[in-house]
């Protein structure tokens, strides 16, 4: 055995692409060194979408760009990262959209904006109202959206058993944690009978393992097998919003490749964005199929019932909540799903 592939050497795909380049007598440039950020852990469908999205942007481009994946929040939260993707201290990020530096973000989220898979595709693919909303808005941030991944639909983990998980006008009785920022997910949540309080996610885990909250909201079915499976005894599908995450780029640093490469990368997020679509649902249903084999008590919705959940946050919290987004955003939104 060739003792240094016996002592862990390895050839990188780059190294691959740079020799070849020289056999065919190509001069070939230092490639390109991008950081793609993510809170995504290893081995989840999320993770593996990046690391994807990197091997094939190497491909793409002929090494010319190398993108590594830091998960985990290994460079910071969510909200961090996308600040430092705007300042173009990190070139990329796969995550959601902070409504921290515009609230009109808000409306990513916004709940029951869609309310299954197929208007959620037609929503958030390129064309479609919330991704031309959102691209729009963070194009004023120096952010560009190269293109959407589909986790799925969103519910909450509870670590104790919901007393009327059925019911959208019961009196719960139980602390929710929601995400700081904004008042969306706190009137959404209120209406549906929880007491409400907003903890950092670094936090959030501690905070249900002590009883300081007993559920939290604002995930779906892979955050909470890969982050709170062991304290969750239930887990409702509240199909309250879309989670949908983007693929960013600093703008500026996106405008200043080749055209060659600026297509070759968005050419590959959106082959990664029309792969991953379909397969959200199944995600979804796998992962809730997880909690259910480890005990937890999951609750879904027939349609009749998801409908009186949607029904009730459009004519209750829409109107507390439509300040967020302001009222031309807000009459494009009931435009969009033809509500008077």
């Amino acid at each position: 055995m060739n003792n240094k592939l016996k002592h862990g050497f390895r050839i990188s795909t780059r190294s691959l692409l740079v020799v070849a380049a020289f056999a065919v007598g190509i001069s070939t440039a230092a490639a390109a060194e991008w950081r793609l950020s993510t809170s995504y852990q290893p081995g989840s469908d999320g993770h593996k979408g990046s690391l994807d999205f990197a091997e094939r942007v190497m491909k793409a481009t002929d090494g010319r760009i190398d993108v590594e994946v830091y998960p985990a929040n290994q460079l910071g939260d969510w909200v961090e990262v996308y600040e430092q993707v705007m300042s173009g201290a990190v070139e990329l990020t796969m995550g959601a959209v902070p409504s921290t530096f515009d609230p009109r973000l808000a409306i990513d989220s916004f709940p029951y904006a869609v309310t299954d898979y197929a208007e959620a595709q037609k929503a958030y693919s390129p064309g479609g109202y919330l991704y031309e909303i959102v691209d729009e808005i963070v194009a004023g941030q120096g952010v560009k959206i190269l293109s959407t991944w589909a986790k799925g639909m969103g519910g909450g983990a509870f670590s104790e058993i919901v007393p009327n998980p059925y019911d959208p006008n019961a009196k719960q009785g139980m602390k929710l944690r929601v995400w700081p920022g904004g008042v969306t997910a706190r009137a959404l949540m209120e209406r549906f009978g929880y007491s409400v309080t907003m903890i950092p996610w670094d936090e959030v885990y501690t905070a249900m393992q002590t009883g300081v909250v007993e559920g939290v909201i604002g995930g779906n079915p892979e955050l909470t097998v890969t982050n709170f499976l062991d304290i969750t005894k239930m887990y409702i599908q509240y199909n309250n919003h879309f989670e949908n995450h983007y693929i960013m780029v600093n703008r500026d640093l996106f405008e200043s490749l080749p055209p060659e490469d600026r297509a070759a990368v968005e050419r590959v997020a959106i082959d990664i964005m029309n792969e991953r679509f379909p397969l959200a649902e199944a995600s979804d249903e796998a992962y809730m199929q997880q909690m259910r084999d480890a005990g937890v008590e999951v609750v879904t919705f027939p349609p009749e019932q998801a409908a009186a959940f949607a029904a009730v946050a459009r004519k209750d919290v829409w109107p507390e909540i439509k300040g967020e987004i302001g009222d031309e955003l807000y009459s494009r939104l009931k435009s969009e799903l033809n509500i008077n």
